[in-house]
């Protein structure tokens, strides 16, 4: 499986830049003992406490700081404050292109394996911690599709439930983009049309 995510990451040409400022996310598949058979993907679920996104399920990341070697530091950095992830145990697979958010912001997710059990614990920025099987996720029966208008053109966009946490938005597309190119998952979510739309 690991080689495999390698190889079609690499295989992606990379967008050109925006003007906006940028930040990395962290996708982190669960990668040892009984996560062998059935990996899952690390999500939080951010607290009423920070003053966007509130309630809302993401991936551990931020913006780039200066200080950051790049925006794969910046998702681990990010990744160690918000829930005490230990970059030493984690392997580096590669990125997925860049979404653009609603608030403007140019969101680089970098995938890598968490190799070993860690001691996560949520800071005041997260709620809780969750994770969520591959498996389930690719099942198609278990996601939900939504219909919405972006720059005068239909869109399809998936969200999942999974143990009342939501998964949607922003999130829920890198999401699919992730099971699509990694493992031809088949998910419709129209990211093709959503990033033609960009400005560079």
């Amino acid at each position: 499986m690991i080689d495999s995510i390698k190889q079609k990451l690499e295989k992606l040409n990379p967008l050109n830049s925006s003007d906006y400022k940028k930040a990395g996310v962290f996708i982190g598949i669960l990668n040892y003992g009984e996560y062998l058979k059935d990996p899952e993907i690390i999500f939080t679920k951010r607290s009423s406490l920070v003053s966007t996104h509130s309630g809302e399920v993401s991936f551990p990341g931020g913006k780039w700081e200066e200080g950051d070697v790049d925006l794969y530091d910046t998702s681990l950095r990010e990744s160690y404050e918000e829930m005490n992830l230990d970059r030493a145990g984690v392997t580096k697979l590669g990125a997925l292109s860049y979404l653009i958010s609603r608030h403007k912001i140019e969101v680089h997710p970098f995938v890598g394996t968490i190799d070993s059990k860690q001691d996560l614990v949520a800071n005041d920025e997260i709620e809780v911690i969750f994770s969520v099987p591959l498996s389930y996720l690719m099942n198609i029966d278990n996601a939900e599709f939504h219909e919405m208008e972006r720059k005068n053109q239909k869109i399809k966009i998936p969200s999942w439930v999974y143990n009342e946490h939501r998964i949607w938005g922003l999130t829920a597309m890198i999401t699919a983009d992730f099971l699509n190119i990694c493992f031809d998952a088949g998910i419709h979510s129209d990211l093709d049309i959503i990033r033609g739309q960009y400005d560079y």
